[in-house]
């Protein structure tokens, strides 16, 4: 039985063009890039490549880019940088965002920063009047991921930043689930910071960064080290900056077609999931959502139930952000969508990528299909 693997927001396999350059890149480049010799100016083109190939890949300039060790990371220092430097700070995030920006700001708060968390609907979608009351309250940072890692809702971030904007305000926005699979445009969408990881698309664990504005700085967290400017401090990950190079490398020459795959693809396995299992429940915003994201429930059946089975029958899903698994309570996301404990526990999250064949997904869903229908009989 060949395993199907559904799980590409909690990580992707590697790029091909990752992981060969990250291979040359252990066996040919053994200099510290902040070293003056011939070795570490080796190692130092290559992190200032991965560093203009991130820029080029969201339309920002190159100097704008702080690589890091992931968005976590990014994401914890963004928040508290604006803390520190802003006179009484207001920070308002969604009630849907990644643990690494909402348990921050819970963190905050109970430092004593003002904050607020900015509630969904039913189907995950946000209410731009609350965050312009809010704004008019003194909101000074709002926090908002450009596409969700657990139900798939795309946010009007260009919209968003306008509003922030007038009011005043700096914007953060999370863009790691967006990178590959939508149209990801810094400038154009007028963000201040915009933090990523890379392993989400096909690019090396361990490496991220954040986007800055021109004109917007930001204070490392860590002291040690003079990197990234003295805003990153420690040894630089030449290998996962190699690795970043060549993913970068196939998005700007594969991306949309990767875009069109995905539509494609997601509209395959939901007829197939339809047929497959009836009454098939979807969650979120199905208008503007991104395209190799399902979140589903089935009646009766506890997520956690389902994916136990589906990995015994070679399928790999989810139940919501990876950074949280183990965890017995249902995903915060669904919760704020206003389910009730027992029906969020049903939510079930598939999610695939351009190289993910059809066939995989046509023999998932009859799969599915068949746990849905074994767990159902036990429940009579």
């Amino acid at each position: 039985m060949n395993r199907i693997y559904l799980d590409w927001n909690a990580t992707a396999p590697v790029l091909p063009e990752a992981r060969e350059a990250m291979v040359e890149a252990l066996s040919g480049v053994p200099g510290n890039a902040s070293s003056v010799h011939h070795e570490g100016q080796i190692a130092r083109t290559v992190v200032e490549r991965a560093r203009r190939a991130v820029a080029k890949a969201v339309n920002a300039p190159a100097q704008a880019v702080v690589l890091t060790g992931g968005a976590t990371e990014s994401n914890n220092q963004v928040l508290r940088h604006h803390v520190r430097v802003t006179d009484e700070p207001f920070v308002i995030c969604t009630a849907v965002e990644h643990p690494s920006v909402i348990e921050v700001v819970r963190d905050l708060e109970q430092e004593g920063v003002r904050c607020a968390i900015w509630p969904v609907d039913a189907k995950g979608r946000l209410d731009l009047g609350w965050l312009e009351a809010k704004l008019d309250e003194g909101a000074t940072l709002v926090s908002v991921m450009w596409a969700n890692n657990e139900i798939g809702n795309v946010y009007p971030i260009a919209e968003i930043a306008e509003l922030v904007h007038d009011k005043g305000a700096t914007l953060h926005v999370d863009g790691t689930q967006a990178l590959g699979r939508i149209p990801v445009d810094f400038n154009g969408a007028d963000i201040d910071y915009m933090t990523l990881s890379f392993h989400k698309m096909g690019g090396p664990k361990g490496i991220g960064a954040i986007v800055l504005r021109e004109g917007i700085k930001i204070e490392a967290i860590l002291a040690g080290g003079h990197q990234e400017r003295g805003r990153r401090p420690g040894t630089e990950n030449v290998p996962a900056a190699a690795g970043l190079v060549g993913a970068m490398a196939a998005l700007g020459e594969q991306g949309d077609a990767w875009r069109e795959a995905l539509q494609r693809k997601r509209a395959l396995f939901l007829e197939a999931l339809t047929e497959q299992a009836p009454g098939l429940e979807l969650r979120g915003d199905l208008e503007h959502t991104l395209p190799n994201t399902l979140n589903v429930a089935f009646e009766g059946i506890d997520g956690e139930d389902f994916l136990l089975a589906a990995d015994l029958e070679g399928v790999s899903a989810s139940s919501g952000s990876a950074c949280t698994a183990g965890s017995l309570e249902p995903s915060h996301v669904v919760l704020a969508m206003g389910f009730e404990h027992d029906d969020a526990r049903r939510s079930v999250r598939f999610s695939f990528g351009p190289a993910t064949p059809d066939e995989d997904l046509m023999e998932a869903a009859r799969r599915v299909g068949a746990i849905v229908e074994r767990l159902s009989a036990l429940m009579v």
